[in-house]
């Protein structure tokens, strides 16, 4: 079994997140705008890795009671093997574990209807939408939010689908290092 690691990234890892950023979304953010997100203590970076290289990175912030799902990228070469279901439910532990968050939200693309679903698997509901949010190409984004992130039921909700999206990503032939 090869290696995967889910893990908080470093410095060193920036180079590997900007150019999954070219590849996923087009230039999201730069080299400088990872690194103040790393400085950030409200803010929450991970990153599914081998050992030599970035597969997918997730982002939240931390702003008051809510937990805002930033990004969530992984590399078309590697999706639909269980990794971005473990970021987002890694990130919604986390934020259910510091018990203030009591919502998330997040928005998406509208026509990434993988991503819609996903989300969905995790509560969130379509609560909105904002017109031409996105740009290159044009596009309305959807506003998706999950209440209740900080009760007991969403913490056992999260443990099990952590351990479903976890033999997964097993099956897939990796191990997975926790590293989180």
């Amino acid at each position: 079994m090869a290696q995967l690691e889910l893990r908080r990234p470093t410095i060193k890892d920036l180079d590997d997140i900007v150019q999954l950023d070219q590849v996923c979304l087009g230039g999201f953010w730069s080299h400088q705008g990872y690194a103040r997100e790393l400085e950030n203590p409200q803010h929450t970076l991970l990153v599914v890795a081998t050992l030599d290289q970035v597969w997918g990175c997730s982002v939240s912030w931390g702003i008051g009671d809510e937990l805002h799902l930033v990004l969530l990228m992984v590399h078309p070469q590697y999706r639909r093997q269980g990794l971005a279901g473990l970021l987002l439910c890694r990130l919604l532990q986390l934020g259910h574990q510091g018990g203030d968050r009591q919502w998330a939200t997040l928005e998406v693309r509208a026509s990434n209807e993988a991503a819609q679903r996903l989300y969905q698997r995790f509560g969130f509901e379509l609560v909105g939408r904002r017109p031409h949010y996105y740009e290159n190409p044009a596009e309305d984004a959807l506003i998706f939010w999950r209440n209740h992130l900080n009760t007991p039921q969403t913490g056992q909700e999260l443990q099990q689908q952590w351990q479903q999206w976890r033999s997964r990503v097993e099956a897939q032939g990796w191990l997975l290092i926790d590293r989180t």
